[in-house]
């Protein structure tokens, strides 16, 4: 999966820089960042039910194979349609591999979800740091073209590694039996029926509110990085500090913050196991507002310390609620669509992000629109942890 996402993350330091060069207008660039995530409200029912009829090893290689062939076409030709079909083959990808990171998870057990779940998500963005890091370094020395054909020949490493996993035959936790069966037309009704009758639970439609908001505001971050850096931060020249470029700046705090997840996602995951994952995103939501404000209305010094504070944030906060998702998934009946359906909210979330942050953020500003959906997150989070509380004294006074 690391592997796998060193073409996505790398497109989120660079596109808005190189956009221009490559015939594709800024207010495209919002377009194509969330096409990915766009196709996911889809492509991710279609994930949970393949893996839930085949198991995972066959859906597996298939979109890793998928995710190769997205990167590739980074870089055989210009211009956005060729993007968009990119984007939308990378999110359809994305719903396969990131359905096997859970079901990977799955097999480590409740007591061990925030762990194993906060090493997955730090294993996965240690590839996202490789590619903004090493990424902004080649882009800003040698151009678009080098950069796109050095990334593109590590993910090629990414097929080999997926045929040599060994996946368990069985899901722990009381999943549906495999059914290998053909897939009919009418996957796409099940599916929606399964997810309303999981939604009737309040618990799991603010959990899911909560993944949503998180991954929208994480998206409008992360996708003008680049435009807030070097509006705030350049004067005439196209350096930052010291003959710094633009993107490697983006590269260096973006990449900070995929580190963070190898780092302090773990122990963070640790953490949320021994005290409650409500309890955790609910602390780290607070300080990521507080983080928001800051970069809002200090300096530039440390309204760029405040940005990093709120990248160490994004990372704690995804990883608590999705060791939190993956342990609602394993007491329900249906672990894969629940699953399903806590990451299709996330894309919503996230596909809005970077598709409105470009012109809400140039009516209103950036660090506004930072503000008033970071609060709005903390009322969601804040929600969710009260119906946690109260669902865990239910279950404790039976």
């Amino acid at each position: 999966i690391a592997l796998c996402i060193l073409g996505d993350s790398l497109m989120y330091s660079i596109l808005p820089l190189e956009a221009a060069n490559l015939g594709i207008g800024l207010s495209l660039v919002g377009v194509l960042l969330s096409a990915n995530r766009l196709i996911r409200l889809f492509s991710n029912g279609w994930a949970s039910a393949f893996f839930e009829r085949w198991g995972a090893r066959l859906p597996f290689i298939a979109v890793t194979l998928l995710g190769l062939i997205s990167t590739l076409l980074y870089g055989v030709g210009w211009g956005f349609a060729v993007f968009l079909g990119a984007r939308m083959l990378w999110g359809i990808a994305w719903s396969g591999l990131r359905q096997g990171g859970y079901q990977a998870v799955w097999h480590g057990g409740q007591a061990n979800k925030g762990r194993l779940t906060g090493l997955l998500w730090g294993i996965v963005r240690l590839g996202s740091a490789t590619a903004v890091l090493g990424g902004g370094f080649l882009y800003d020395r040698y151009g678009y073209g080098v950069t796109i054909s050095v990334v593109a020949m590590l993910t090629v490493l990414a097929l080999p590694v997926a045929l040599q996993i060994h996946w368990p035959q069985a899901l722990r936790g009381g999943a549906q039996p495999v059914d290998h069966g053909r897939v009919t037309p009418r996957m796409n009704q099940l599916q929606w029926t399964i997810w309303r009758n999981l939604l009737r639970a309040p618990l799991v439609r603010w959990l899911l509110a909560a993944g949503a908001i998180q991954l929208y505001l994480s998206g409008v971050v992360v996708s003008t990085t680049s435009i807030y850096l070097a509006g705030r931060l350049q004067s005439n020249e196209q350096s930052v500090l010291f003959g710094i470029g633009v993107a490697t700046v983006t590269g260096l705090l973006q990449g900070a913050r995929w580190l963070s997840d190898i780092t302090v996602g773990p122990t963070i995951g640790r953490l949320s196991d021994r005290f409650g994952q409500p309890r955790m995103p609910l602390m780290l939501t607070l300080v990521a507002v507080l983080a928001i404000l800051g970069l809002a209305t200090l300096p530039n010094r440390a309204a760029v310390l405040c940005l990093f504070l709120y990248f160490l944030c994004d990372s704690g906060i995804n990883v608590t609620l999705s060791a939190a998702a993956s342990g609602v998934a394993l007491r329900s009946d249906r672990p894969h669509h629940l699953i399903g359906a806590y990451t299709t909210a996330g894309d919503l979330g996230s596909a809005l992000g970077p598709l409105l942050a470009f012109s809400i953020g140039r009516s209103l500003g950036l660090p506004f629109t930072y503000g008033v959906t970071a609060v709005i997150g903390l009322l969601v989070v804040w929600r969710y942890f009260a119906l946690a509380t109260q669902h865990r004294h239910a279950q404790s006074g039976m």
